[in-house]
Parts: C-alpha cells; sequence; structure tokens
C-alpha cells in the first residue's frame, strides 16, 4: 500500500470517528424544560374588590426590556453578568405569559369580572385596557425574582384621564427541590402581587 492510500485511509477514519463523537453528543444533550407564569388556579378568596367589577377590562400591549424578551430563561449571576439557559425555557411568548397571568389574577381581585388579555377577541369589546410596560424582569437562582411594572390604566370611551402608576414586587425563590421551578413560582407570586395593586387602582378608575 503506498504512503498516499494510508494518508487518505487515516483521514477517513479521522473523519468517521469525529463524526461519531458529535452524534453521540448530540444524542446526549439534556432536553429542553417548558414553563408557564400562569398558574393552575388563581384562588378563589383573595378578592380586592368587594364586589364584581362591573366593567370589562382588556390587559396589554405588555413592552419587556430586550435582554429578556425571549423563549430562554436570563438569570442573573453576578452584579454585571447575566446567563442565557438554553434548557430552561417558556412555553409561549413571554409577553403573553405576564398578559395572561395578570388577567387572571384581576378577574380574581375583582371578584371575578371579565379581564381577557389584549390578544384575545374578548377585549375587542373592553371598555378599560391596562397596558404594561415591565421594566425589570430579573431572576437569581437559588435566591429571589424581582419584577417593576409601570402600568397605565385608560378608559376606552377616554371620559377621564389615564391613571398611571409604578408597582415593584420581589420575592424569595430559595427552596430544597427544583431551583427553577421555584424562580417561575415565585415569579407567579410576583405577579399576583403587581395585579392587586393594579386592580385597586381599577376599582378607583371606575364610575361610581
Amino acid at each position: 500500500m503506498t504512503s498516499s492510500m494510508c494518508a487518505r485511509r487515516l483521514v477517513i477514519l479521522l473523519g468517521t470517528v469525529v463524526v461519531g463523537l458529535t452524534l453521540t453528543a448530540c444524542g446526549t444533550s439534556k432536553p429542553a424544560q417548558f414553563y408557564t407564569l400562569t398558574p393552575e388556579t388563581f384562588g378563589a378568596d383573595e378578592a380586592v374588590a368587594a364586589a364584581a367589577f362591573a366593567y370589562s377590562v382588556a390587559v396589554g400591549p405588555v413592552s419587556l426590556p430586550e435582554a429578556v424578551n425571549r423563549p430562554q430563561f436570563v438569570v442573573k449571576d453576578g452584579p454585571n453578568r447575566v446567563v442565557v439557559l438554553e434548557s430552561h425555557r417558556w412555553v409561549e411568548p413571554l409577553k403573553s405569559g405576564i398578559a395572561e397571568a395578570v388577567a387572571g389574577f384581576l378577574s380574581r381581585d375583582l371578584n371575578g369580572a371579565r379581564v381577557t388579555p389584549m390578544t384575545q377577541s374578548a377585549a375587542n369589546e373592553a371598555q378599560f385596557d391596562v397596558a404594561l410596560d415591565v421594566q425589570h424582569f430579573e431572576m437569581v437562582v437559588g435566591d429571589a425574582v424581582s419584577i417593576e411594572v409601570v402600568w397605565t390604566i385608560k378608559r376606552r370611551d377616554a371620559s377621564s384621564e389615564p391613571m398611571l402608576g409604578r408597582s415593584i414586587a420581589r420575592e424569595a425563590a430559595q427552596t430544597s427541590g427544583d431551583a427553577y421551578d421555584a424562580l417561575v413560582a415565585a415569579q407567579v407570586r410576583a405577579l399576583a402581587s403587581i395585579s392587586g395593586d393594579i386592580a385597586q387602582h381599577l376599582t378607583q378608575a371606575a364610575p361610581r
């Protein structure tokens, strides 16, 4: 066998080994885990309003900082460092998840009022709009989450001036169980707190 033939066979052999190792690595990669901010139940005994809110409400639009406006979890890992986690993802766009969670909590807080995300057709008949400008959405694994929202309440008939406010919530995410489940549960609690604040102002904005 000539030296050129030996060299060719060696190249082919090495290429086969590299391909095999690549396929093995791909085959053992950890599958992505998917999460939602919408809880299974919004509770039934935590209403802010004493009676059902007499007006329908649409939640949206929702704006987010570009750094977290992506499918992957973005977690803080130091004073000036964040990590994008490919294996932990939101099951829906984060904007949609926040709108759905806030809508559900608002309906509960307003004693069963009709509250829907702006993207749903029922929102076309809403009498109030609640826009959410999320200024800060932070998650620190094994520690806590925080969220800051500037919200605007508007009457669609423009019979009163829009009401503008800011709400901030921080929730501990320490757990002996799954750290990422704890992060999501903490963000859900934070959104519940934000929604309670908005609900109180909605009752003030409603005609008497």
